[in-house]
C-alpha cells in the first residue's frame, strides 16, 4: 500500500489549513494521497419534553457530515491538483480511536492538524485533542500553528533532555524523517534551572549522537527561564521548519496542561511541531 496523510476535518478553517500544510509536505516527500477524516458522536439523547430540547437526527446528521466533506473534499483537491488522490472517510467514533483507525486502514506516514485558539480553554479544548491523537498512534503527528505558511522542510529541531534517552527517544525514526526530508539536525538541550556541568554536557551529546546516527546533527544548549521562548527564539534566529518533540510516556498525557514541554510547543510554537513517541 502506498503511503498517505491523514488529515482529520472538522470542515472549519483550521482543518482547511492543516490540508494546505498536508499538500505541500505531500508534494516534498512524494506522498500523493491524501485521506481526509471525520469522527463524530451522538450528542446525548435528552428528554424531547424539556424546554427548549430537541433530539438529534442521527440520519441527518450523517447527511450534513456527507455534504459538508464532499465540499471540503472538492476544495482539496482544487488546491492539491490532479497529482493527488484523495479519500474521505466519515465514521462514528471517538476522535483518537477514529484517527488511529484509519491511519491503520489508509498506511498513513504522517498524521496533520491545525490548532488555534486563544486563552486556556481554548488551548485545552482543541489541544487535548490533538495530542490524545498522538497518545493513540505511532504515526507522527504534525500540530501546525493556526497561520503558518508552508517552507519546505530544510531545518529540524529535535527538542532533548537527555534523560532516559536511550528508551524514550525514537532515535530511527528521526533518522528517517530526516533523511526523507534531506534536512538539517539541529538537537537542541534548553536549560531552565541553572545548567549542567560542561563536561555532564559534552558526554550528554556524544550519547545521543552516537545513538542518532545522523553524522551532521548540531548540539546546541540554550538557557532560558521559560523553554518555550528559548526554543522559540532559536528556531527564528535558525530558521527552523519542523520541532520534533518526543513525549514522556510515564504521566505526560495526564499532566498535559499542568507545565508539559510539549504541550507548550503544541500551543504556542511558531514552527510546526511534531509529536513521535518511541511506539511500545
Amino acid at each position: 500500500m502506498d503511503e498517505s496523510i491523514l488529515i482529520p476535518t472538522d470542515f472549519s478553517e483550521v482543518a482547511h489549513r492543516a490540508a494546505a500544510y498536508a499538500i505541500a509536505l505531500g508534494n516534498q516527500l512524494n506522498i500523493r494521497r491524501l485521506v481526509l477524516y471525520h469522527a463524530w458522536q451522538q450528542s446525548n439523547v435528552v428528554d424531547i419534553n424539556m424546554p427548549g430540547m430537541t433530539l438529534v437526527n442521527e440520519d441527518e446528521i450523517q447527511a450534513a457530515n456527507d455534504e459538508w466533506m464532499g465540499s471540503f473534499a472538492e476544495t482539496v483537491q482544487n488546491t492539491a491538483g490532479d497529482g493527488f488522490e484523495i479519500i474521505t472517510e466519515i465514521d462514528y467514533n471517538p476522535l483518537d480511536h477514529g484517527v488511529a483507525h484509519a491511519a491503520e486502514k489508509h498506511g498513513a506516514a504522517y498524521v496533520v492538524m491545525s490548532v488555534t485558539g486563544s486563552g486556556k480553554f481554548a488551548e485545552k479544548l482543541i489541544g487535548s485533542s490533538a495530542v490524545s491523537v498522538a497518545r493513540k498512534i505511532n504515526v507522527p503527528v504534525i500540530i501546525v500553528p493556526g497561520d503558518y505558511e508552508y517552507e519546505t522542510i530544510g531545518r529540524i529541531a529535535l527538542s532533548c533532555d537527555y534523560k532516559d534517552a536511550e528508551h524514550t527517544v525514537p532515535f530511527g525514526k528521526i533518522a528517517s524523517i530526516v533523511e526523507k526530508t534531506g534536512a538539517r539536525l539541529f538537537v537542541v538541550y534548553v536549560d531552565t534551572n541553572g545548567g549542567l556541568p560542561p563536561d555532564t554536557l559534552e558526554e550528554n551529546n556524544d550519547r545521543v549522537k552516537r545513538l542518532l546516527r545522523v553524522p551532521d546533527a548540531e548540539f546546541h544548549h540554550l538557557k532560558g527561564e521559560k523553554y518555550i521562548d528559548a526554543v522559540n527564539g532559536f528556531s527564528e534566529e535558525s530558521g527552523i521548519d519542523l520541532v520534533i518533540a518526543v513525549p514522556k510516556k510515564k504521566g505526560f498525557f495526564e499532566l498535559l496542561f499542568k507545565g508539559s514541554h510539549t504541550a507548550e510547543l503544541a500551543f504556542r510554537s511558531v514552527r510546526p511541531i511534531m509529536i513521535i513517541h518511541d511506539g511500545e
